[in-house]
């Protein structure tokens, strides 16, 4: 079972679901199992065609609309509306089943997994909710090439998985998780066969961990010999990561050096840096290297126009690169001199040179050696598997609870707290927890967020037998410790003696009926109890997330008003009558 607690909702609780089943959208160690993917990113087609078989495709044409099949359905934007045929609009389409979307100058892309198309601009935003392992598997189709080896292929499905799981919802405040495009991770979904989904199969769920977090497991083409340290690109917002280290990198030199040769033009060069900011005035006469990392990459330059400016190595090759082509500058490895009109560069390697160097991971591979002993040599110090690792918990424990802490003295005081809500639920309830309570508390909610897979809105986590917490001292400020504990403690003692199929939303209810009982308020919001119970398990947003628990809540207060509160109790574990039932 999994438990969802949030500590920006009064009634606290987002979902429950059986003691053998994680929520939909989660696996079982919490992460997500779907993500939202924005298609087309870079380039947002004006049109598109979606073509399906007959009864194998529907559409809806607004969030409420009733679904109806097609067999082709031509698309344009129109201002904030989605054009349907050449007479009917939409603000958002809706496409379930089987079908596919062919964008102008795009190859066809077959897809089996839900779909929504909204218009901005002329364009369409065509946002795809997809099983986290066919966006691996796209993931590998754009950014493994040709790759031979099925370790490295395995050891590229690992790092991709645990790059989408440290990074997140890098998107999420445009609605959707992850893009398409190099800025998340390269996708192309209409080039992924049968042999790439059976290498993230044989890897599923495996994530590469540090001190209890998914790893920064960035990646690149090629070393050229020797990585780079990951201090030189790390944000400020990025913890310590040690696994990437500068070492040399024998298996790329193996594979050759891969050195290159490039050149723009003076002009374009002051053109580039301009687009991003930096303005060298006068004409550009004279680049030079002043600074470069251990490794041998450019740190700083001087750039020579009336004045000479300083500019770091990464923003002069993300100028090129996004101005001019990323052809130009491969990497941060070179030497530069100015001939005539021109600049020229002179350079090895691919990439900035962090994390797995893929050419050097498939030298490994051929060599015969494995997945994981790709990833140690690459990612050394992390730690490989489907749940956290490298958290040095420490144990207290009382007559009917298991604590683990990393800061016991902070967290010693949880244990007759949650002692007491046990006993009073037990009492309460006439009903007994099965076994000993086991509560993990995380340093941080960096910690909580990332081992657990929730958002960082998400104050508590409940798996089994195992409530994990944010830091006791973020939630106590929240003002919500005790009744975060609470609530988390009736759904584990509820879940444990629900009858198997007892509806969620009476399950729901009475957890929180138990933690505040209050009258029956008038309240139908929902058009049947599926609906109700939709919206508790996968609410399309805050407010009806609001609505469902406000409903739930009211329904069971309404039947312990007109059966008495032990008889409801029993319902939970006999079955709810249907008469109970809207």
């Amino acid at each position: 079972m999994t438990r969802l607690c949030t500590t920006i909702v009064a009634l606290l609780c987002v979902l429950t679901l059986g003691a053998t089943q994680p929520p939909r959208g989660k696996t079982a160690n919490g992460f997500p199992q779907t993500v939202r993917v924005r298609l087309w990113y870079l380039h947002p087609p004006a049109s598109l065609k979606v073509q399906a078989e007959a009864g194998h495709a529907k559409v809806a044409r607004c969030a409420s609309c009733p679904e109806s099949g097609f067999m082709a359905l031509p698309l344009r934007a129109s201002g904030s509306q989605v054009q349907v045929e050449s007479d009917k609009s939409a603000a958002e389409l809706s496409l379930s089943g089987a079908y596919t979307l062919a964008a102008p100058n795009s190859p066809p892309l077959k897809a089996d997994f839900p779909v929504t198309i909204r218009s901005s601009d002329g364009t369409l935003l065509v946002i795809a909710t997809m099983p986290m392992d066919e966006y691996i598997a796209g993931v590998l189709a754009g950014e493994t090439g040709n790759f031979k080896s099925e370790e490295t292929l395995k050891a590229m499905a690992v790092t991709a998985r645990t790059y989408a799981m440290h990074f997140g919802a890098r998107h999420a405040l445009e609605g959707f998780d992850f893009c398409d495009s190099t800025h998340c991770q390269n996708l192309r979904l209409a080039d992924v066969t049968p042999r790439l989904r059976k290498i993230v199969a044989a890897t599923s769920g495996e994530v590469l961990w540090y001190d209890g977090e998914p790893a920064a497991t960035y990646y690149h083409a090629n070393c050229g010999g020797m990585t780079e340290d990951g201090r030189f690109i790390l944000g400020n917002d990025e913890q310590r990561a040690p696994y990437l280290k500068q070492h040399s990198d024998s298996y790329c030199i193996r594979a050759g050096g891969n050195q290159w040769r490039s050149e723009v033009t003076r002009d374009q060069l002051q053109r580039a840096l301009a687009a991003e900011g930096i303005n060298v005035a006068g004409h550009l006469r004279n680049v030079s290297i002043v600074q470069r990392t251990p490794s041998g990459r450019v740190e700083f330059l001087s750039v020579t126009g009336n004045r000479v400016i300083s500019v770091p190595g990464l923003t002069f090759r993300f100028a090129i690169g996004r101005n001019v082509g990323w052809d130009r500058l491969k990497s941060n490895w070179y030497n530069v001199r100015v001939e005539g009109d021109r600049v020229v560069f002179h350079g090895r390697g691919s990439g900035h040179g962090v994390g797995l160097c893929q050419i050097g991971a498939e030298e490994m591979g051929e060599s015969g050696r494995t997945y994981r002993e790709i990833l140690s040599y690459y990612y050394p110090g992390t730690h490989l598997g489907a749940s956290a690792q490298g958290i040095p918990w420490q144990q207290l424990s009382s007559e009917d609870v298991v604590l683990f802490t990393t800061r016991p003295e902070r967290d010693r005081s949880l244990l007759p707290l949650v002692e007491g809500i046990i006993h009073e639920a037990e009492e309460s309830t006439r009903l007994l927890y099965n076994g000993p309570t086991k509560i993990k508390v995380y340093s941080t909610v960096a910690t909580f967020r990332d081992a657990t897979g929730e958002p960082g809105w998400v104050a508590a986590s409940t798996r089994g037998d195992t409530v994990r917490l944010q830091p006791t001292d973020v939630l106590r400020d929240a003002g919500i410790l005790d009744n975060t504990l609470r609530h988390e403690l009736l759904h584990m003692l509820i879940e444990s003696h629900a009858k198997p199929g007892t509806p969620l939303w009476f399950r729901e209810g009475l957890v929180l009926y138990l933690s505040q009982p209050q009258k029956s308020v008038a309240s139908n919001q929902f058009s049947s109890d599926s609906a109700l119970n939709q919206a508790l398990l996968s609410p399309s947003s805050e407010a009806e997330m609001r609505r469902a628990y406000v409903e739930a809540q009211a329904r069971v207060a309404r039947l312990v008003e007109q059966s008495g509160r032990d008889t409801v109790i029993t319902w939970l574990q006999e079955g709810l009558p249907p008469a109970a039932s809207k």
